[in-house]
């Protein structure tokens, strides 16, 4: 099959689980035979990018020339679109895509929600309306949500649509008015595993390194949508109930080039900079070790999780997880039963559950071994590739059907 797939990045080492699911995704479709494409609306310029699938044809246009090569992958007839999460496209962009054999794979909360995480600014406060319900104009701007509106639209079309847990799945039926499928996401469970390779990074081959305390991990870049706000606030609870323990922050917020400064600095006047690990980048290789290297995976709040990569990962290496009950938290934790689910705020009854799952080894086994075979059974990348490939075969559009079309499609009239 010929895929297309437009996607914002393919940048694993952030942590973003979007960019890390995709990257995985299109090399797994590339070795089951598919000619594929991806298509990037955001430049990485960073020197340490993760490199590109082998075999896969990734091309990065500059955004001012993003349409142009949009209409010339168009060109090329492929039998699907995969239109991975983007975030905001242009109303020509969306015409371009509107006769194309589509799927919207909902990666973010883009199509409800203008600040792509479901959260009320400027106080981080959890929105359980969506656009255009909600007053998206006084949260974002009325700049930033009009250009939402296009990709808006497009969700609420005909187009098959896709999400990646059950709580997202559920929430965007009832908003958009329209059916969803559900495909959960997968982890290869060879590099996943409770045995991990010797990490390559000199700063996370140090996890392993004389390890006296205690460690816990937030799961998932410290964006405001998964609490990075509250990183020290809960470093701090910890402290006082587990003296010494580390806490590890890995990747970063995209729109916050000073988060991780800023917050070691803090750490710096409260005396625990030592205690605090920051890992701006881990290799796609590396995230098992680094896992591996800590007793407790962090999932907080406040905003719902879409895709649920993070925790997915943290069960696949035998991690035991505390998370908040958001979104798809309880469905992936088995409702308590792989994993403990408390709310995050206030950060005190957070942090005594999670001192008391680091002094009870018999329970983190527990957790561990429900966990581990929870994503083994479920999240299985092989399962997750061989069921993509069945929808795609739903969404595809016969070649004769194209060609005795009523119409031209978009990107034929452009050229």
């Amino acid at each position: 099959m010929k895929l297309l797939v437009v996607t914002r990045g393919l940048e694993p080492s952030t942590l973003d689980p979007a960019a890390a699911w995709v990257h995985d995704m299109v090399g797994g479709l590339l070795g089951r035979g598919h000619r594929v494409t991806v298509l990037c609306n955001a430049l990485d310029a960073s020197e340490h990018s993760t490199p590109d699938p082998k075999g896969v044809d990734v091309r990065r246009p500059a955004p001012e020339e993003f349409a142009v090569a949009l209409h010339q992958a168009l060109g090329n007839e492929p039998d699907v679109v995969h239109l991975a999460a983007p975030g905001a496209l242009s109303a020509a962009n969306v015409r371009a895509l509107e006769s194309a054999p589509l799927l919207l794979d909902l990666l973010d909360w883009s199509p409800l929600c203008p600040a792509t995480d479901l959260l009320r600014r400027p106080h981080i406060e959890r929105c359980e309306q969506h656009h255009p319900v909600a007053p998206c104009h006084d949260c974002m701007g009325a700049v930033r949500t009009t250009a939402f509106e296009p990709l808006m639209a497009l969700a609420r079309a005909g187009h098959h649509l896709l999400a990646r847990t059950a709580y997202a799945r559920d929430r965007i039926t009832l908003a958009l008015g329209r059916g969803v499928a559900l495909l959960p996401v997968g982890v290869d469970g060879l590099h996943f595993s409770t045995v991990s390779a010797a990490a390559q990074a000199a700063d996370v081959a140090a996890l392993a390194v004389g390890r006296v305390n205690r460690r816990v991990v937030l799961l998932g870049p410290p964006t405001p949508a998964r609490g990075g706000y509250c990183i020290l606030n809960l470093l701090v609870a910890l402290h006082a109930r587990v003296p010494g323990i580390e806490f590890v922050v890995a990747g970063t917020d995209p729109d916050d080039a000073d988060a991780m400064a800023i917050l070691r600095a803090e750490a710096r006047e409260l005396g625990l900079a030592s205690q605090l690990r920051l890992i701006p980048r881990v290799s796609r290789f590396d995230m098992p070790a680094l896992l591996a290297a800590c007793d407790v995976g962090l999932a907080l709040g406040p905003a719902p999780d879409p895709v649920g990569l993070p925790i997915v990962q943290a069960l696949a290496v035998g991690l035991p997880v505390v998370a908040e009950p958001v979104g798809g938290a309880a469905e992936l934790l088995l409702h308590g039963e792989a994993g403990v689910l408390v709310g995050s705020e206030p950060v005190g009854p957070f942090a005594d559950q999670v001192a008391e799952l680091l002094a009870d080894a018999d329970r983190r086994r527990a957790y561990r071994e429900r966990g581990r075979l929870k994503a083994l059974e479920c999240h299985d990348l092989e399962r997750s590739l061989y069921d993509i490939e069945a929808f795609y075969q739903r969404v595809r559009i016969p070649r004769a059907r194209r060609v005795l079309g009523a119409s031209e499609p978009p990107w034929r009239l452009a050229a």
